[in-house]
């Protein structure tokens, strides 16, 4: 019996050293296939990659060279309409509309009567017009009588400065009377050019054409609502934000060129027409206003535009030589600019940079790279990705 214990306790233990040597080949199996991926160092911003890693993610390098790049600026933007050459249109009092004569998108010249509004109110301003002329033309009469009255001596001094009184309030009340028409949008003879005593015509303030119609026959309207938009689209406003670093590069009436999907070879002109004077926190910032020739109409407000700012002022406008970059090179991680410098193969810092001057393909950095070192040109967002993992203790396996 005793000999049977030493023996089950020889294969117990037996095999408990044999379940310990297999958990240690599978740990050292499993940390080989991890490694075949990524491994971290004690430098903080560092990636260590394997080399099967690097190729499965097909990152490339090169050294950090000068070129020569044109002081220019490309962005991206958006066509607005000329807050100059827009107008709209409403109703200064209720009332009915009894025509539209405009339809959307005719061209429609300045003083061109759109609809026309009834009102009471128009009707009573009208007949009171008509009143204070009719009183007018008395007292204009009565004076001249007492005029020649008193030449003839029949009437006295007393009579001809009553009567030269009541003229005068005769003319004072006319004038207010057509003022008020004027303000309800009236001329001196409303009949004339509406047709109808009691029609409010609602006309077009500036010489365009109509982009927006908000009225039917019939509609009651009042001061609140907006019935018709007359842009005059000769020229539009693009609206762009220029980043801080790049405000040196910007001024008002630096040339510009515009690109837009619809028309990919045509190149429209214009000039930087405003720069703001704030910018904003959340994106350092600056909105800036382009003003570019559209005669044919062919920019249509919120079109998206491709912008390309020429600035005359650096260097005399001439190229110059700076260290550059890929534009694929640089990434953005939350507010700052980063890329990634290959210390050795499989070995990759980041670095935080100050961007200059962009083209399409090249960016200028100014700060935290040197010329000959190796930059990561394809796969740094990879990268980027890969450093996340690490800080938040993610691993792939």
């Amino acid at each position: 019996m005793r000999h049977a214990v030493v023996i089950a306790a020889a294969l117990a233990v037996a095999s408990c050293s044999r379940q310990k040597a297999g958990s240690g080949e599978d740990q050292h199996e499993h940390g080989n296939e991890k490694n075949q991926h990524e491994t971290k160092d004690g430098r903080e911003g560092l990636v260590v990659l394997r080399p099967e890693a690097v190729r499965r993610m097909k990152i490339r390098s090169a050294p950090a060279a000068e070129q020569e790049l044109e002081p220019v600026i490309e962005t991206t933007g958006e066509v607005a309409f000329d807050q100059d050459r827009v107008a709209q249109v409403s109703a200064r009092i209720q009332g009915r509309v009894r025509a539209v004569r405009a339809r959307l998108g005719q061209a429609v010249q300045a003083g061109e009567i759109l609809a026309l509004v009834e009102s009471p109110e128009i009707g009573q301003a009208t007949a009171e017009l008509l009143r204070s002329r009719a009183q007018l033309e008395l007292a204009r009469q009565k004076l001249a009588r007492e005029e020649r009255l008193f030449k003839e001596r029949i009437s006295s001094g007393q009579e001809l400065e009553a009567a030269r009184a009541d003229h005068q309030k005769a003319r004072a009340e006319e004038r207010a009377a057509r003022q008020r028409l004027q303000l309800l949008g009236l001329g001196a003879r409303p009949s004339e050019a509406t047709g109808s005593v009691g029609s409010l015509p609602l006309r077009a303030p500036i010489a365009g054409k109509i982009v927006e119609r908000a009225v039917t026959l019939g509609e009651m309207v009042g001061p609140e609502k907006t019935l018709f938009t007359v842009a005059d689209l000769s020229r539009v406003w693009i609206w762009i934000d220029v980043f801080e670093r790049d405000l040196a590069h910007v001024h008002r009436e630096d040339r510009v060129e515009v690109r837009v999907a619809s028309q990919p070879d045509r190149v429209f002109s214009g000039q930087v027409g405003y720069v703001g004077d704030q910018v904003r926190r959340e994106t350092r910032t600056v909105r800036a206003r382009l003003d570019i020739d559209n005669r044919d109409g062919a920019l249509k407000p919120g079109m998206f535009a491709r912008v390309r700012l020429s600035d005359p002022h650096a260097e005399g406008g001439r190229r110059r030589r700076v260290l550059a970059v890929p534009a694929s090179a640089v990434q953005r991680q939350d507010k700052e600019e980063v890329l990634f410098v290959e210390l050795a193969p499989g070995r990759f810092e980041r670095r935080e940079v100050q961007s200059g001057v962009k083209t399409s393909d090249q960016i200028e950095v100014r700060s935290g790279l040197r010329r000959g070192e190796r930059v990561v040109v394809e796969g740094a967002f990879l990268l980027k990705s890969e450093l996340a993992k690490e800080s938040l203790g993610e691993h792939e396996h």
